[in-house]
């Protein structure tokens, strides 16, 4: 074996047991490098990415050459593997959708597993699934979350906001007191998200995964910010604020596009050729193997 034909794969404990017991995606990674004949060392994640041979890590900043990211795709057992951990900047982000027939039992089956016991129906609000620093505009946003909450008022004058907080972001005294000044058409509610999701017109978020949940339920989507499942959503970074919430009137292909982003564009852990997947995708990155 020469040094080329190693892989250091930095991981958590648990997912170092998941990996050895060859289970799931990381026993799947494991068993399909190790096929190939290469050697795969497994790193604590919080060991710097260093040495000879190419590098994995799970979910953390890629920083060394022949380095890539594991990271889960949002939903279920499907994951990616690329050159940024930065999701807007994935290969399917810059890739091309093309509507396919005989896509649409994905959609039909996953909506009856995400929305049961729920009514999809069109409630005549706007669900707004808002995440962290309200008061701040990062570099893949077009405005802050407070500022983008602005803007849909403006541009949709009608409808009501019903919004949620990130259940793991921590808000500071200046970010609640922004979102009690707002006008009485935003509401910010304790119920369930997917109960929002299920009963609303249309989503608006920066790039929260629950607006691609969304279209399971074939709710339309406007993005305030860059991410990789842009491709069927109205885009403010792409049409400006106007022509993205004008988009949410036009019919969307929900079916086949959540077909082309999972099944044909992500590694199913579950697949039979999960293995043949995954070797696919390292070649595609440059790899030897």
């Amino acid at each position: 074996m020469s040094v080329q034909q190693l892989m250091n794969f930095y991981l958590e404990d648990h997912q170092q047991k998941q990996a050895e017991a060859k289970d799931g995606i990381f026993g799947k990674i494991v068993a399909a490098v190790g096929s190939a004949g290469w050697q795969v060392k497994l790193q604590d994640l919080a060991t710097p990415i260093a040495g000879p041979g190419f590098h994995m890590v799970y979910n953390r900043p890629v920083t060394e050459l022949n380095c890539l990211s594991l990271r889960h795709c949002y939903f279920k057992h499907f994951f990616r593997i690329e050159p940024t951990n930065d999701r807007w900047d994935w290969q399917v982000a810059k890739s091309d959708f093309t509507p396919r027939t005989g896509t649409n039992w994905f959609q039909k089956f996953w909506r009856e597993q995400v929305f049961s016991g729920l009514q999809i129906r069109s409630g005549g609000y706007i669900f707004m699934p808002l995440q962290g620093k309200l008061l701040e505009r990062r570099h893949f946003q077009v405005l802050s979350p407070i500022e983008m909450i602005h803007a849909t008022l403006a541009a949709d004058p009608k409808r009501q906001i019903f919004a949620t907080l990130h259940p793991r972001e921590v808000y500071s005294q200046a970010e609640r007191e922004a979102l009690r000044d707002l006008p009485d058409r935003f509401h910010l509610s304790e119920q369930p998200s997917l109960s929002l999701l299920a009963g609303c017109d249309y989503v608006v978020t920066e790039n929260s995964s629950l607006g691609l949940i969304g279209y399971f339920a074939s709710k339309p989507l406007v993005l305030f910010a860059r991410i990789d499942f842009h491709h069927i959503a109205g885009s403010v970074p792409r049409q400006g604020i106007k022509a993205a919430f004008k988009s949410v009137e036009t019919a969307q292909n929900f079916a086949p596009y959540l077909h082309w982003f999972f099944r044909e564009q992500a590694i199913s852990a579950n697949a039979e050729n999960a293995a043949d997947q995954i070797l696919i995708r390292l070649r595609d990155h440059g790899w030897p193997i």
